[in-house]
């Protein structure tokens, strides 16, 4: 009798310890990201440094190195009309745009939020004549996303801070 007490009181702790080794084996261990960290201060270089680019082709009129900033799949919001969709579509208005004879742009980006996937930057614009006369200004909210290994306007959409015209 005292045998199989002591055979049943191992058999209990074995199945104890079973029990527990399957318990701890099935727990959810926390999972490493294997993702690259993130720069905002990187990320926004990144950004000044495409607006940039897009500043010069725009005072250049070249079109193609304008539209090139945007992704294959970006929609160009401007007021008043419906949205341009897609960079081949984009350089025609940006194009139609230089041929109405286009003042001296610039842009000045104030903010950027996002993470790796996406990125937003707020900015203000201005468009003056030969002297410096600002003709218009306004911001623009301009959603980026990384293509080619750089960051590229994905949703561009901007307004003038200028009362409409009556």
């Amino acid at each position: 009798m005292k045998k199989d007490l002591n055979f049943r009181r191992f058999l209990s702790f074995c199945i104890t310890i079973i029990g527990c080794i399957f318990m701890l084996a099935s727990c959810d261990s926390p999972k490493k990201e294997n993702k690259e960290s993130f720069d905002m201060a990187e990320a926004k270089k990144g950004i000044e440094e495409q607006n940039f680019i897009f500043t010069e082709a725009m005072n250049k009129s070249d079109s193609v190195s304008a539209a090139n900033c945007y992704t294959t799949d970006a929609k160009f919001m401007q007021p008043n009309t419906k949205a341009t969709v897609g960079r081949n579509n984009i350089i025609h208005v940006i194009s139609d745009f230089m041929k109405s004879g286009m003042p001296k742009f610039s842009l000045n980006t104030i903010e950027v939020w996002g993470n790796n996937d996406l990125l937003v930057s707020e900015d203000e614009w201005t468009f003056t004549d030969k002297s410096g006369e600002a003709l218009d200004h306004g911001k623009s909210l301009v959603v980026w996303k990384m293509e080619d290994g750089k960051w590229k306007m994905f949703r561009d959409c901007y307004n003038s801070d200028m009362p409409m015209n009556k």
